[in-house]
């Protein structure tokens, strides 16, 4: 049904590789058998099912990458429909749109949940004495709190229609849906506030990462400015613009505080931010003479569950009594609280899907008494998983952890393994207890 003579053809005239050429028409070959297989013979009935049978198997290694040449395959075929075989063009009409409404969903999904984690800060706080200059302390809750409900009021207006804003219509990874907070980061680090609004240094803005990495970032201007926020002398080649807020300047002066000061003490990656950052927590602008934890602990745990907080804060004191403690610069990894000592790495937890999680790897303490009960209690933690060995060449692989459970031997995966689910305190206190066993930890003096 596809055209696989003419496609060879045409990516023969673009010069594409050998081994291009052989993927995409390895592709057109397992598209054709799909749509004979379902008994299709006019090209208008070729539909959805068709491609998402394409996508399968579900499993396949590299998925994302493998979605990604389907991905590019189709569409290089329409290229090749509109350029030379307008009697499938019903054909490129379909996958055009399909892609584009799919599209046009991620970008509403990835908007609502960006708008669902802003966390409205309370009524009352005590802000950092240092971003003060010019208001008192309830001006500038009040300003942040506001400004907090722009950036929700943007995300609502961008679920309703994304691609108005310039969302992506490509596929690309989810970091690309941080339009938002990479426009207003942007200002506020290359900005100075003065005279009620913010100064922005144009050259700067626009060689920015997080400005180049966007497409159509005059739609979010504008988006922007439909919002309330103002630009002045704003362009692609404008060596300065202004930036206001009309109906509340503090809210601006706010942003600028926010950002320029901030961003500063975090993680050179932008992707390592995290959800507290992205969602304008106050508690980076929160006077940590009044914290009790660390700050980057607290706006993670304003988001867990009351289970979660109870073990985080036990965790936080237990990680401190053994030495470690929450890096700047690196406070997260798979989605925990992540505690170090040097290269060494504490006690993984997180909020998950079922309930509390908790990661870890045990090879020694395998047979220590004390883990009958764990066994007993997370049958699943050490059922046999072992997805990274490879023995083709009689190499044993380095997450292979072999171990024994009542009447049989079983191969677990130091990278797979070894997920508890469902914990409580007690649990956390029970994996914690042979943790330092099998990490040899010492509590400091």
């Amino acid at each position: 049904m596809l055209d696989k003579q003419g496609y060879t053809a045409y990516l023969a005239r673009k010069k594409s590789s050998d081994k291009l050429t052989d993927e995409r028409i390895g592709l057109l070959d397992r598209f054709n058998a799909i749509i004979a297989q379902n008994g299709i013979t006019e090209i208008e009935r070729i539909g959805e099912v068709e491609i998402v049978e394409l996508m399968r198997p579900w499993n396949v290694s590299g998925r994302r990458n493998f979605l990604h040449n389907i991905a590019k395959f189709l569409n290089d075929y329409v290229a090749y429909i509109r350029k030379e075989n307008h009697a499938q063009l019903p054909l490129a009409d379909f996958i055009e749109n399909y892609y584009r409404s799919g599209f046009e969903a991620y970008g509403k999904s990835a908007a609502e949940r960006r708008r669902e984690n802003i966390l409205l800060a309370p009524a009352e706080f005590t802000v950092n004495p240092e971003y003060l200059s010019n208001m008192d302390n309830a001006r500038f809750v009040d300003a942040f709190k506001e400004l907090q409900e722009f950036v929700a009021r943007c995300y609502e207006d961008i679920e309703r229609a994304p691609f108005e804003w310039g969302y992506p219509d490509y596929e690309t990874t989810d970091g690309y849906y941080n339009r938002v907070m990479d426009i207003l980061v942007s200002i506020g680090l290359h900005g100075t506030y003065a005279d009620r609004g913010i100064t922005v240094d144009g050259t700067k803005f626009f060689a920015n990462s997080l400005i180049k990495r966007n497409k159509k970032i005059e739609l979010m201007v504008k988006g922007f400015v439909d919002m309330g926020l103002h630009f002045e002398g704003f362009g692609k080649k404008a060596q300065s613009f202004r930036v206001f807020y009309p109906d509340n300047p503090d809210v601006i002066e706010v942003l600028c505080a926010y950002m320029s000061n901030i961003v500063t003490s975090l993680p050179e990656k932008d992707w390592a931010w995290g959800k507290p950052f992205h969602s304008l927590s106050y508690r980076f602008v929160e006077d940590t003479a009044t914290q009790n934890h660390n700050r980057l602990f607290l706006a993670e745990m304003d988001y867990a569950s009351e289970t979660m907080r109870e073990i985080g804060e036990w965790l936080y004191a237990e990680a401190g009594r053994y030495g470690f403690s929450l890096d700047p610069k690196e406070w997260m990894e798979k989605d925990c609280m992540l505690y170090k000592k040097g290269s060494k790495r504490f006690l993984l937890v997180r909020n998950g899907d079922k309930g509390v999680e908790s990661k870890t790897i045990f090879r020694t303490t395998l047979t220590d008494k004390r883990m009958e009960a764990l066994y007993a209690k997370f049958p699943e933690t050490f059922a046999q998983s072992c997805g990274y060995c490879n023995n083709r060449q009689n190499k044993p692989c380095s997450m292979r952890i072999e171990h024994t459970l009542p009447g049989k031997t079983v191969h677990n995966c130091a990278y797979h393994s070894f997920w508890f689910k469902g914990i409580t305190l007690d649990d956390a206190k029970a994996i914690l207890e042979l943790f330092v066993v099998e990490n040899k930890l010492k509590p400091i003096k």
